[in-house]
């Protein structure tokens, strides 16, 4: 009995210890950049101070942790999601994919319409992201596709659509940092109406997702034992791509085409919770949080007063994490 119940309490000891963590992050976040805070100054900030302090935490540090929040939130349920119903530890959306099919519909309406407003962008990635929900289904419904073929189908994929949205992104008259930051993953000016446009799509994403994660849950036993259970695999794997479509749409609009954030997030979450999606989806949220939150920081601190693109800093620990997955779980 008291092994299970120490056990029943892992969740909740490392659900508080991250939560903790990404209160550190964001406390860090609000007092570091191109104007140094004292932490008395960005807790003052944060409850609305008027002078420069108010301003800098309110209306530029503050929603940006927000939109880190978010983005990394919904790209480590992506990553739990594909990987779950791929039956793949290569699950991520760039590396399948959708990150770029998400970014080419954004791109495509930044280059159609350079002022389109933040709920158009996201309108934009969401499509985009449906639609690569949908030809990753038809490549995973196949018979016999293996994870492999099916990650290098991905790769493939994203390389392409890289390629146009780069076309399209320099063909403007002015190839600004936020585009810079867009297409290596960046929070540069993400700001309130940000986090107000994607809002309405990640909200019910994320709702939809924990609803899923007992079918996937079972999903995951193979196909033939959850139809005898109930679960219609193939509508259940359709809604659960979708899902994880829209999520990687939402963090596309605020933070560009970062990678390996749904990987790294989904792994971290699976060897701290074990591999039941009704915790795992939950967990993977916040260890998206926490990461791309820490890596904006990190971004921001490297070469003060500049700074990095976010997903150089995600790509640099996930690219030898993959290499890892490649070498020894495929």
């Amino acid at each position: 009995m008291a092994v299970a119940r120490g056990r029943s309490r892992r969740p909740l000891a490392l659900a508080g210890a991250g939560l903790a963590a990404l209160a550190l992050i964001g406390l860090l976040t609000m007092m570091f950049g191109a104007v140094t805070l004292s932490p008395g100054e960005a807790l003052s900030g944060l409850a609305g101070d008027s002078g420069l302090a108010g301003r800098v935490v309110g209306e530029i540090r503050y929603p940006r942790f927000l939109n880190a929040v978010l983005a990394g939130g919904a790209l480590g349920v992506a990553g739990a999601l594909l990987q779950g119903v791929t039956r793949n530890p290569l699950g991520d959306p760039a590396i399948f994919g959708l990150t770029a099919a998400a970014g080419l519909a954004a791109a495509a309406a930044i280059a159609a319409s350079p002022q389109i407003p933040p709920w158009g962008v996201a309108l934009a990635a969401v499509g985009g992201g449906l639609g690569g929900a949908g030809a990753l289904f038809a490549a995973a419904s196949r018979e016999s596709v293996s994870p492999m073929r099916l990650a290098l189908a991905g790769v493939a994929l994203s390389a392409l659509f890289g390629a146009v949205i780069v076309a399209l992104l320099s063909s403007s008259r002015t190839f600004l940092q936020t585009n810079l930051g867009f297409l290596a993953g960046g929070l540069y000016g993400a700001d309130w109406a940000d986090l107000r446009a994607v809002l309405p799509w990640a909200a019910p994403a994320l709702a939809a997702a924990l609803a899923l994660a007992g079918r996937l849950n079972l999903l995951s036993l193979g196909d033939d034992v959850a139809t005898g259970l109930g679960v219609l695999a193939d509508r259940t794997r359709l809604a659960v791509l979708a899902v994880a479509g829209v999520l990687t749409a939402c963090a596309v609009a605020v933070a560009g085409l970062a990678g390996f954030v749904g990987l790294l997030s989904a792994h971290a979450a699976r060897h701290a919770v074990g591999a039941d999606h009704r915790a795992l989806v939950p967990a993977s949220a916040l260890a998206g949080a926490i990461l791309v939150s820490a890596a904006d920081l990190v971004a921001k601190l490297v070469i003060s007063p500049s700074e990095l693109p976010m997903g150089i800093v995600t790509a640099a620990a996930g690219a030898p994490f993959l290499l890892y997955l490649v070498r020894f779980r495929v």
